[in-house]
């Protein structure tokens, strides 16, 4: 069976909750400290810019949302890439 053509729903539902728990906590928190180093000091604490990080998600903020569908996001771009690639390569 060609790989474009099989599709796990488990697995890619697995993948999903990953992208989505690394933006949730993992990306926010490199945010946090790469833009102390680069901007200088955050006003609040690490938990104050989560919480708002937190309630702008809640509210749609498309910065937000961006930030935590990022790294799903981005697998998904590169997966459609690759499949497309193996599609033009036949």
């Amino acid at each position: 069976m060609s790989r474009a053509k099989h599709f796990d729903s488990r697995i890619e539902l697995k993948r999903a909750l990953l992208g989505l728990g690394l933006g949730l906590v993992l990306v926010p928190l490199f945010v946090f400290v790469f833009g102390r180093i680069a901007l200088g000091p955050y006003e609040g604490s690490i938990g104050e810019f989560l919480a708002t990080l937190y309630l702008d998600l809640l509210k749609g903020s498309p910065g937000a949302v961006g930030l935590v569908l990022g790294p799903y996001g981005l697998y998904v771009i590169a997966r459609v890439t690759w499949l497309l690639a193996e599609r033009v390569g036949r």
